[in-house]
């Protein structure tokens, strides 16, 4: 699934500014909703753009960060993609770039770098549910020194590669196959289809 999916959204996203809009929109979208969901809130936000009633909170802070600086974003992105995709020093930098735009922590910053090719992954509820961890094991508290939130995200980058992002990716698709948000995508080649989808609408 990974293989066929996430490498689909990375060619995606780093072929223009706009591809990778389109991936953090997804992602924004993502934030407290069932990933079922994404299809229609991306096209209310298509049609309806900031005024969008699923551009709720900061998600419509991140989305006007996102168009506005949409093209410096993508260059220094696309350069760091042309590292190792497991080179943990490229990986943060990538995440802390992401993690500029507002609503977006370290777990779905690292989501969007996840779908551009990046070894890292989505510690997401579910994840930290399965890994018996709470939320301190992924939050980025306001006011860290730099260098003390630089050493969090490399431990988070470092654990993500123990398994790496095609483990991730593949057992969390199977993982929420089914559940109550995603009645209709009963299983994982589905739900990880469904990323396609949403991302390339």
């Amino acid at each position: 699934m990974y293989q066929r999916d996430c490498k689909e959204i990375e060619h995606h996203a780093l072929a223009s500014p706009a591809g990778l809009v389109d991936v953090i929109e997804f992602t924004l979208c993502s934030i407290q909703a069932g990933l079922s969901t994404i299809k229609l809130q991306r096209k209310d936000i298509a049609e309806q753009g900031e005024s969008s009633r699923f551009l709720w909170g900061n998600k419509r802070s991140g989305w006007r960060y996102a168009l506005k600086h949409r093209e410096r974003m993508w260059s220094k992105l696309v350069a760091l993609r042309e590292c190792p995709a497991d080179d943990i020093t490229a990986i943060c930098d990538a995440i802390e770039i992401l993690l500029k735009v507002p609503n977006l922590g370290l777990v779905k910053a690292s989501f969007v770098a996840q779908m551009l090719g990046f070894n890292v992954a989505c510690l997401d509820s579910h994840n930290l549910k399965r890994l018996g961890k709470g939320p301190a094991f992924v939050s980025l508290p306001k006011g860290l020194k730099p260098e003390t939130k630089r050493r969090k995200i490399v431990h988070y980058v470092t654990f993500c590669q123990e398994r790496g992002s095609e483990y991730w990716w593949d057992t969390w698709c199977e993982y929420v196959a089914g559940n109550k948000a995603n009645r209709d995508l009963d299983t994982g080649d589905l739900v990880s289809r469904y990323h396609v989808q949403a991302v390339k609408m």
